[in-house]
C-alpha cells in the first residue's frame, strides 16, 4: 500500500468498520472513499498456510496460489519460501 493510502487511512477513520477483519475493514474504507482503484480480488489465488491456525483460507498449495497469508512465524514463512521456490512439502 502506497504511503498516501495510508495517511489518507489515518485521516478518514470510520467507525463502522473498526470491529472487522484489517483486510476487509481497509478494503471496503478505500472502496466507499473512492480510492480502491486497480482493485484485484484474488479470490482462490490467496490461501492461509496449511500447517497454521485453520481458517476459511486454508488449503494445501496449489498451482494457481500467488499469495500466502498469515505466516506468523519463520518456519510457516520458511515453508512459503520454499514452495515458491519448487521445494514444497507434503500437507
Amino acid at each position: 500500500m502506497s504511503w498516501d493510502l495510508v495517511c489518507w487511512l489515518r485521516d478518514n477513520p470510520n467507525a463502522e468498520w473498526m470491529n472487522w477483519n484489517e483486510d476487509q475493514a481497509i478494503g471496503e474504507m478505500l472502496q466507499a472513499g473512492g480510492k480502491g482503484h486497480n482493485f484485484i480480488n484474488l479470490k482462490e489465488q490467496v490461501m492461509d498456510h496449511p500447517a497454521g491456525q485453520e481458517t476459511d483460507w486454508t488449503r494445501p498449495f496449489g498451482d494457481d496460489v500467488i499469495l500466502v497469508h498469515r505466516l506468523k512465524d519463520v518456519w510457516l514463512q520458511g515453508d512459503a519460501i520454499e514452495y515458491f521456490f519448487g521445494n514444497p512439502k507434503n500437507y
